[in-house]
């Protein structure tokens, strides 16, 4: 996986190419074995990973102490702390945190998810929000949380 993804969400909004350092905040709702990973690439890569949200503190607090990041006890805390957020729950999840997170001010954000068998689409008037949509699918699986960021993402 490459940061150029994270370049490229961000380049409509910014209206020009990459010409200056931008600070790039992703926040990960949901802390199992996806979150954990893209948290830990992104964090090894220089992105600031704003930190952790999930129905399990326990669950937010490791992958925080993993990643060298913050864990949140509240949604509403890390979205206002995050420009781009990825839900990395089981699927059946994504909806559930849409819903949430629609309730709060996401103006300018990504959001994201990482379900191969979902779409963008599950972001329900997401335009109304001024904010974006995107349905990225890892290519492989991520089969354990604190080694395949290692082995998946090397370069």
């Amino acid at each position: 996986m490459s940061l150029n993804i994270i370049r490229y969400i961000f380049h409509f909004r910014y209206h020009h190419y990459l010409k200056e350092v931008i600070s790039i905040r992703i926040g990960f709702i949901g802390a199992g074995k996806v979150g954990f990973s893209l948290g830990k690439y992104f964090a090894e890569k220089g992105v600031e990973v704003s930190g952790y949200y999930s129905k399990s503190p326990d669950s937010s607090k490791e992958a925080s102490v993993f990643t060298g990041t913050r864990h949140f006890l509240n949604i509403g805390d890390l979205i206002n702390h995050s420009d781009i957020l990825f839900i990395t729950t089981p699927d059946d999840e994504i909806y559930n945190s849409w819903l949430k997170i629609k309730e709060f001010n996401i103006r300018g954000k990504a959001i994201c998810h990482t379900s191969g068998s979902l779409s963008s689409n599950i972001f329900s008037h997401i335009e109304k929000s001024d904010a974006y949509a995107y349905s990225i699918h890892p290519i492989f699986p991520i089969s354990h949380k604190y080694e395949s960021y290692n082995s998946y993402f090397a370069e």
